[in-house]
């Protein structure tokens, strides 16, 4: 009575949501507690309100106010990602991902570039730039943690797309 189906966790949630927790929320060396309400809880923190909000205001903020997507440069990924995956701390890792998209999100709050770019079109435009492209190094650093999610970004991100639906519907 204490095994829960990770099918049935995919079915609901998909595979990248299941990735994500046990990257992040699961010790790869201890034993660690699983409940579907601890589960939900980083699902909706970690996916819902984190990544795909912030997917979702950069997206929209770029299809509205730039033309196509920016020029984007082969050297994105900061070398700290690459030493902590090729040291094989995934968990590191992941949190190093999420600082990012913790920093992002912050810089939307601060820059507030749906306001600057009615009052300074240049330099709003500027600031969108500067946020596709961190999303766009996010999306990269995805690539081994959340492949679905990781070709879904940059996709959007090369279409100068916002997405249609929610990357992550909350889960209540």
């Amino acid at each position: 009575g204490n095994v829960i189906n990770p099918n049935d966790i995919v079915k609901e949630y998909g595979t990248d949501a299941l990735r994500y927790f046990l990257l992040r929320e699961i010790s790869s060396f201890e034993d660690s507690p699983f409940t579907m309400e601890r589960f939900k809880d980083a699902y909706n923190s970690g996916l819902a309100n984190g990544l795909g909000n912030l997917a979702s205001r950069i997206l929209t903020l770029s299809e509205k106010y730039l033309d196509k997507c920016p020029e984007i440069p082969e050297k994105l990924v900061p070398k700290e990602f690459y030493d902590l995956m090729e040291s094989f701390d995934i968990k590191k890792a992941a949190d190093f991902v999420w600082n990012k998209i913790q920093v992002l999100d912050k810089k939307i709050q601060v820059t507030e570039p749906f306001k600057v770019v009615k009052v300074d079109e240049k330099k709003g435009k500027k600031l969108i730039t500067e946020m596709v492209l961190e999303l766009y190094a996010i999306a990269r650093m995805l690539n081994s943690l959340m492949p679905e999610t990781n070709v879904l970004l940059k996709k959007l991100i090369k279409e100068n797309k916002k997405p249609e639906k929610p990357l992550f519907m909350r889960k209540d």
